[in-house]
């Protein structure tokens, strides 16, 4: 009876500080975000008035050399930096016109605005080069499973036995095999294999599958370290990979290829579940997942609605052509007009999370 509360007690434990680590991935992903703006503002010479983590009432805060205020707020989730002269009513001394945003070129301001998608996209990389730095499964020459029926099973091939011939070509992995065995439908080759250290020669009829040679096995996986060149080449294909994706899935969204059940909204409450049963995975899942998540904020975040970055930029390339400002009037539609279909994608998210709750498990 002990030893079952204390597992209970354990299993509580655990399951509070994947929730506290999801808070906090969800929250750096943010504060990555956050930061991009104030590090290209930082390099344009633009004045940041202020630079807090979390939200709400301000609990601890600073005023560096600089003269930016630092701080913690009370809600430690996400953060924001406060640029001087983003605000178009804001009052600026004529002294300090010249480090506010307003005043720079085009450029200088676009950079500002991409620099917190840009720096997402850069944190991501970085994770999802840890993450295939942390080495990953992958499919080996040696049997895990055998197919009822299979010509693997009729010509007496075991679970364990490892494949290290096809006839006379070397097989060192599961792609070896695949790509070997294809080339011989329905025809006699020669497996030689390892089983309990003994090699072991084995004629087999192959078996035929979409025209292609078929012996009937699952191979067993192992965790493998794909090196500095292939930690780097996967890398980048997983991120290419995503971004060819993110915006496919994107139009069939809008042509209504993409079903909404498939692609409905997630509120916070969701997106801190899936953090959670992420960090519930191992610590190698969960860096994944701030990287993906890094990566959808990123480029979601260049939506052209207002508040989003994208909105802003596209004020700024309207203000660039006519080269005079767009009206007040004219940007509080705007912003009215995102604020509102945000919100409704905030409750239906917020209603699906609650009814029918995400399980990536089932992703």
């Amino acid at each position: 009876m002990q030893k079952q509360k204390i597992r209970k007690d354990l299993a509580e434990m655990n399951l509070i500080f994947q929730y506290i680590l999801a808070i906090l991935g969800f929250s750096m992903i943010i504060v990555v975000h956050e930061l991009g703006h104030f590090v290209f503002a930082k390099i344009n010479k633009i004045f940041v008035e202020e630079f807090f983590l979390g939200m709400g009432p301000k609990i601890l805060k600073f005023k560096s050399k600089s003269g930016t205020l630092w701080g913690l707020s009370a809600i430690p989730v996400g953060g924001y930096n406060k640029i001087s002269g983003m605000d178009r009513e804001e009052e600026i001394p004529d002294a300090a016109k010249n480090k506010a945003y307003y005043t720079k070129p085009f450029w200088v301001k676009f950079s500002v605005i991409f620099g917190g998608a840009l720096m997402n996209i850069i944190f991501a990389i970085i994770l999802i080069i840890v993450f295939f730095g942390m080495g990953i499964y992958m499919p080996t020459n040696t049997i895990d499973f055998i197919e009822k029926n299979s010509p693997a099973q009729e010509y007496g091939l075991s679970v364990n036995d490892k494949i290290i011939y096809l006839n006379d070509t070397q097989i060192k992995n599961w792609d070896d095999f695949s790509i070997n065995v294809k080339k011989y439908p329905n025809e006699y080759v020669i497996f030689k294999v390892l089983r309990n250290g003994n090699e072991l020669s084995i004629k087999v009829k192959l078996g035929v599958k979409e025209n292609e040679g078929y012996l009937g096995i699952s191979p067993k996986t192992e965790k493998t370290s794909l090196g500095l060149k292939g930690t780097l080449k996967e890398s980048f294909k997983l991120v290419g990979n995503f971004i060819v994706t993110y915006f496919k899935l994107f139009g069939m969204l809008f042509t209504g290829k993409l079903p909404f059940s498939q692609a409905r909204p997630v509120s916070p409450i969701g997106v801190v579940t899936i953090f959670q049963q992420s960090a519930a995975m191992g610590s190698q899942s969960f860096v994944l997942l701030v990287a993906l998540v890094s990566l959808i904020l990123g480029f979601s975040n260049l939506i052209p609605l207002l508040p989003l970055d994208g909105g802003h930029i596209i004020i700024m390339i309207i203000e660039a052509i006519r080269k005079k400002p767009v009206s007040k009037k004219a940007i509080q539609i705007y912003t009215n007009i995102g604020i509102i279909i945000f919100i409704a994608l905030f409750m239906i998210g917020f209603i699906f999370d609650i009814i029918k709750p995400i399980n990536i498990n089932n992703m």
